[in-house]
């Protein structure tokens, strides 16, 4: 019998966008923790791109509801990400004159000094991950990328 056995690990596998910006996710996250100087100053997930958005807003009002839009997360995630900012020392929040339930975002001296160790950090992270592509490339993806985003926003609009 010449009827060849199929060896599962032989199957070519198709690839999938999604699995594939989760792997790519994994690893960034994986090398982010591995990079953590303390427990104490660790900042997990999204935490690093809020710190930087408001070093960055420090001369505006910013509130928890525009971190939830500007990085599409939900009030609940985005409200653990604050407390827990907020008890490591890198932000603090401030009641605002003209409505005492709302509180301002500000980022604390301590979290400034965290944003630029990150920057740099994640300056290099993104120099050694994209060494090698060409920029032609990289802007391929980059339009990959807000395609994506589009259709997954389109999408999520229509269950509204």
């Amino acid at each position: 019998m010449n009827k060849k056995a199929t060896d599962p690990h032989d199957v070519p596998q198709i690839k999938r966008v999604g699995a594939e910006v989760k792997q790519i996710s994994n690893l960034i996250h994986r090398r982010i923790l591995s990079e953590q100087s303390s427990e104490e100053d660790a900042i997990a997930g999204s935490g690093g791109w809020i710190l930087g958005y408001l070093d960055s807003h420090a001369d505006t009002d910013v509130f928890q509801r525009d971190l939830e839009e500007k990085f599409c997360m939900r009030r609940a995630t985005v409200s653990k990400m604050i407390q827990l900012m907020e008890q490591k020392g890198f932000i603090e929040r401030r009641s605002v004159a003209h409505d005492a339930r709302l509180k301002k975002l500000i980022i604390t001296e301590k979290g400034k000094a965290r944003n630029r160790e990150m920057i740099a950090w994640f300056e290099k992270l993104e120099r050694d991950m994209t060494e090698g592509i060409p920029q032609e490339k990289l802007d391929i993806f980059f339009e990959v990328c807000d395609a994506l985003r589009a259709n997954l926003y389109e999408l999520e609009e229509g269950k509204e």
